[in-house]
């Protein structure tokens, strides 16, 4: 781990709880920019105008932030937690992104055939199997011609070790509780393919899995979000054993969609 992480602690008063929340945001910070570098290896970021769909945790946008020149930058979330948390973590450079609260399937406020690139940072997994196509179509509306949508998830069950295992009972639960259906990869290239206007040009397997310590945050969010006393048993239960070796996650997975030129 980077020394500067121990150099910002040093400076603050936090308690072992604080600092191991921290730690392993850190990590996951570190390890979501060297993704990202990879996805967009070879992809000029200058003086584009980018779409980034679904602030989430704001790892995407602040790569994004510090990784271009001259870029007009727009941010989406439902959440406004979400866009406030990216206005914590970009600090001075605050001015480079217009921070817009909506829904992706819905952005009449946004000119058609404008942005350059569009990016959708582990999104399209938060979106229904029955709304994701009116986000599809929605995104290409405002792509111009020619411009590039990169989506990221994670999909497949990768190595099969107790770690992963764990991860893949947690998302069981997520049904169990929630009711909803992700698209897993098959469905998403399908329902990208019927989109009018999208044609995917590659799709590169970025890794087997990664082992990711915030996962253990996913957890008691579904334990705070059940009554169901055997849920919450099994639940406990994960996350003791995840303590000890370790969640693993699904294989993360680049697309790269290009919309049409007229």
């Amino acid at each position: 781990m980077s020394s500067s992480f121990y150099d910002i602690l040093a400076k603050t008063e936090l308690n072992y709880e604080d600092i191991t929340c921290l730690r392993d945001m850190y990590i996951r910070l570190e390890d979501e920019i060297n993704l990202l570098k990879e996805v967009f290896s070879g992809i000029p970021l200058d003086n584009k105008r980018i779409l980034d769909i679904g602030t989430g945790q704001g790892f995407a946008c602040k790569f994004l932030v510090d990784n271009s020149q001259d870029s007009l930058i727009l941010t989406i979330d439902l959440d406004p937690l979400c866009l406030n948390r990216l206005r914590n973590i970009v600090g001075d450079k605050i001015g480079k992104i217009v921070f817009v609260r909506g829904d992706a399937s819905n952005m009449p406020f946004l000119a058609s055939n404008f942005f350059d690139i569009a990016l959708a940072h582990y999104t399209l997994s938060q979106i229904s199997v029955k709304k994701l196509p009116l986000a599809l179509r929605e995104i290409c509306r405002v792509l111009r011609p020619g411009g590039l949508f990169i989506v990221t998830e994670g999909f497949g069950e990768g190595i099969l070790d107790e770690a992963r295992k764990l991860v893949i009972e947690l998302e069981k639960i997520y049904e169990k509780i929630f009711g909803d259906e992700e698209a897993d990869l098959d469905v998403l290239l399908s329902l990208i393919r019927k989109t009018p206007g999208l044609s995917i040009s590659s799709i590169r397997k970025l890794n087997d899995g990664r082992l990711d310590p915030t996962v253990k945050d996913f957890a008691n969010f579904l334990l705070s979000h059940t009554r169901d006393d055997e849920l919450k048993t099994r639940i406990c239960r994960i996350i003791d054993r995840g303590l000890k070796i370790g969640f693993r996650e699904a294989p993360d997975y680049a697309v790269y969609i290009q919309k049409h030129e007229y």
